[in-house]
């Protein structure tokens, strides 16, 4: 679900443990470990097929390899150029997310690793069981070697933290020279997150604040 309204997101975080990050603004990518080793990357592709990227994911320079757990770990993320990257290349692509989105689609996997792409982790959606919250699944993530979003958890009870945290999250990205474009609000408890179910277009256990569309002059 999506909004430009902060009420809209109190009314859906208030009596919830909830956890924010950016909505990062490139290619979701999925990277599936086994052994310790990893052995798949797919994009999102319609929702169900998604694209095999692995010979590029095996050069993007913060994709690890090899990682120190070694039962199955699904992790989901975002393949992006960040602006600071992204200067060298923006007088022939249009923005820093259909750059990305190419890119790791390319056939020739060295052109591909000289374009600079990056991934940014934001949910596991298997492995570290014995974690009961998405907070703690990301600081394990970053414990064992990945990039991880920006995130803050905790009850949300007024609207004004709710504008904290957007601003907080906005003003460490633009640190970063992430590209996003907007804020998703998720239910920190993975069994209530799971129990809120979903609809046939989005999990009724997050959503997602979107930013005003910024104006240019041309």
């Amino acid at each position: 679900k999506k909004t430009k309204e902060v009420a809209e997101v109190y009314s859906f975080a208030k009596g919830h443990s909830v956890i924010a990050m950016p909505k990062m603004d490139g290619l979701t990518c999925s990277l599936t470990y086994r052994g310790g080793s990893l052995i798949a990357a797919e994009t999102r592709g319609n929702g169900i097929i998604g694209e095999d990227v692995l010979h590029n994911a095996l050069v993007v320079h913060n994709i690890p390899n090899k990682i120190d757990y070694q039962d199955e770990l699904v992790v989901d993320g975002e393949i992006i150029c960040d602006y600071h990257s992204f200067e060298k290349f923006e007088s022939e692509y249009k923005n820093p997310r259909n750059f990305a989105s190419g890119s790791i689609r390319l056939l020739d996997s060295n052109e591909c690793e000289n374009r600079k792409l990056s991934f940014v982790a934001w949910d596991v959606i298997k492995g570290f069981e014995k974690n009961e919250f998405l907070s703690n699944k990301l600081v394990q993530l970053h414990n064992i070697g990945f990039s991880v979003v920006p995130f803050q958890w905790g009850n949300e009870t007024e609207n004004e933290e709710i504008e904290h945290s957007i601003e907080e999250i906005k003003n460490r990205c633009e640190e970063l020279y992430y590209p996003i474009d907007g804020i998703v609000f998720k239910y920190n408890a993975i069994k209530e997150y799971n129990a809120a179910g979903r609809t046939d277009h989005h999990f009724k256990g997050g959503i997602a604040y979107k930013f005003y569309d910024e104006e240019y002059e041309t």
